[in-house]
């Protein structure tokens, strides 16, 4: 479920990891897994703007739940790899997963590519690293 889309100034770290001008303007999303009505994950969603220039403007209903034949049907975006990083960390407060700064937490990065291999979505998503379990299967 889409919270929040919203157009955002270039973040240094981001337009590094999707290889695009320093000051280029990215959209914003942060979305989240539910089940049994608990938020198990919590996701920030970075895109240049110039490639989802048909996202601004959305509402977060606007949104399908696959993101990324989403991202195709809307945009001409097509995601054909991802290559992530998982990281186990502490102290961090996710306004979504509704933790406290002692519980552990996992953080997935992910970057996204398009046929040509270039970076077109960069992704961090947190989880309880209690009971966590993960799996992905892009095709």
């Amino acid at each position: 479920m889409i919270k929040n889309i919203t157009v955002i100034d270039a973040v240094k770290t981001v337009n590094e990891a999707l290889k695009i001008d320093k000051n280029a303007a990215l959209i914003y999303i942060e979305r989240v897994r539910i089940v049994e009505d608990r938020v198990i994950l919590s996701e920030k969603i970075w895109l240049p703007k110039s490639r989802y220039e048909d996202f601004v403007g959305l509402e977060p209903e606007d949104f399908e739940n696959l993101l990324y034949p989403f991202y195709y049907k809307k945009c001409g975006q097509f995601v054909s790899s991802a290559v992530e990083m998982l990281f186990f960390i502490s102290n961090h407060i996710d306004p979504y997963l509704d933790n406290t700064k002692q519980e552990n937490l996992v953080k997935v990065c992910r970057v996204a590519k398009n046929l040509e291999g270039d970076p077109i979505e960069y992704r961090e998503s947190y989880g309880l690293a209690e009971k966590f379990s993960y799996e992905v299967n892009i095709i």
